[in-house]
């Protein structure tokens, strides 16, 4: 049995965080690596490029550039000039103002994009990919000496594994999936994979006995995808759909037949809750911005809630003037440990704030037990948000209501936080337990 995830995305990494936290031990394998894998998550490309198991990514001054050249950065992004011309753009592992590089797109001299450089965990050059018309044609993957041991040709799926002075052929990235899995000796026999593109391929491919199986997390809109139904209407190696998001499942269940070649079924993921909401009248935002939705107004309709808006880079004079206010702390530049104290003294989260979300807020306050609300036109991640703590920008005095009566009720506020978990997805481990347990014994 494997996990065969097409990327290490945030639903493929709760996907796996919740196997650990109910101690279920199965190998992880992605398809796809963008060099920061996890140590025990394994990568064909990962596993013929050689690398070790150091972390030591590189740091933004210390990219090579040409003679002359200059870097300049913020906190979320850097760039490469040659005196003022912009020759490259640098896309930093995360916003959390660590600049580490991910990659690097260089630009030619009419300032479209060139080639991509990947970087990886190691700080080393791991992949290039070249670009032709806005397109991207090629990439290369390289070992930890520079020698390339991967060839993908991205338009027509061909790849070619250079391999112990042999050169292997692949007509599709399925294929060379499938050769890696079983040069490496997995056990095939049951794969839980979370895409309807390469990794169902991969499923396909494998002509042996197996009983494999589906987990959904994307949001269906008016109609079940086409592989689904493929997978219903035809007798595969998938036995199981298991559906990962609770408002779909609720939509879903009562329409989805009965008799095909899948069975359907619910479990979300584990969520790790370290503490439970206290009711303290105590907020944050967090935010990079001064684009905060009614600020003046949600300050002034809540007197009695003190409001910590927080920020990883420096503040505006327009959002530093809300000093005035006795109920409000401006936190510039704020530090991730300032951050993580902040969440731990509060037990509201406002998702009010225009722009990029930063440090997963919202999901932060999640796992915190905060009771999460928001506006139609600020949301950052509406799966943590139940749809009553949504409200319209308008609806100022509706948001201090809802606040001020979970803030004076205690079943009140845990009724809303067991919603928000619900609606979430959020289950014990002994329920993640008891379905992962019934899809191993099937």
């Amino acid at each position: 049995m494997i996990n065969l995830f097409e990327n290490l995305d945030v639903e493929s990494t709760d996907f796996l965080r919740s196997q650990l936290f109910a101690n279920l031990k199965i190998p992880s394998v992605v398809i796809n690596d963008d060099g920061f894998l996890p140590i025990e998550v394994d990568s064909p490309f990962k596993f013929y490029c050689g690398f070790g198991d150091e972390n030591t990514p590189l740091y933004f001054n210390r990219l090579k550039v040409p003679e002359f050249h200059r870097i300049v950065a913020t906190a979320s992004k850097g760039e490469v000039y040659d005196l003022y011309e912009k020759r490259a753009d640098i896309f930093f592992l995360a916003t959390d103002n660590t600049r580490l590089i991910k990659e690097v797109h260089w630009l030619d001299k009419n300032g479209n994009l060139s080639w991509i450089d990947h970087y990886n965990r190691q700080g080393k050059l791991f992949a290039k990919t070249y670009v032709n018309n806005g397109q991207q044609v090629l990439k290369r993957y390289f070992n930890k000496d520079g020698k390339e041991v991967i060839t993908q040709y991205l338009v027509s799926g061909d790849i070619f594994l250079h391999e112990e002075n042999n050169e292997r052929y692949f007509a599709n990235l399925a294929q060379f999936v499938t050769y890696y899995l079983r040069k490496k000796k997995y056990q095939l026999d049951h794969i839980f994979y979370n895409t309807l593109n390469q990794s169902m391929m991969v499923s396909l491919g494998l002509q042996n006995d197996g009983s494999d199986t589906l987990f959904w997390h994307e949001k269906i809109t008016n109609d079940l995808p086409g592989n689904m139904k493929y997978l219903m209407d035809n007798s595969t190696r998938t036995k199981h759909i298991v559906f990962q998001n609770y408002v779909d499942w609720q939509t879903w269940k009562n329409k989805l037949p009965n008799d095909k070649n899948v069975d359907f079924r619910f479990l979300g993921m584990i969520y790790p809750h370290p503490r439970g909401n206290k009711m303290r009248p105590e907020a944050v935002i967090l935010t990079n911005s001064d684009q905060i939705e009614h600020l003046d107004e949600v300050v002034q309709a809540m007197p009695n809630i003190h409001f910590n808006i927080a920020a990883i880079t420096e503040m505006s004079s327009k959002l530093l003037a809300f000093k005035k206010y006795n109920n409000v702390r401006l936190y510039p530049n704020a530090t991730t440990k300032q951050i993580q104290e902040l969440y731990q003294t509060s037990d509201i989260y406002l998702d009010i704030n225009h722009g990029n979300e930063i440090l997963d807020a919202v999901r932060g306050a999640f796992e915190q037990n905060m009771l999460i609300l928001g506006f139609e036109n600020t949301l950052h991640n509406s799966q943590f948000i139940s749809s009553e703590n949504v409200f319209k920008p308008n609806e100022v005095d509706k948001m201090a209501d809802k606040i001020s009566d979970a803030l004076s009720d205690t079943n009140n506020m845990r009724e809303l936080i067991d919603e928000q978990r619900l609606l979430a997805g959020d289950v014990s481990v002994e329920q993640y337990k008891e379905v992962i347990g019934d899809l191993r014994n099937e």
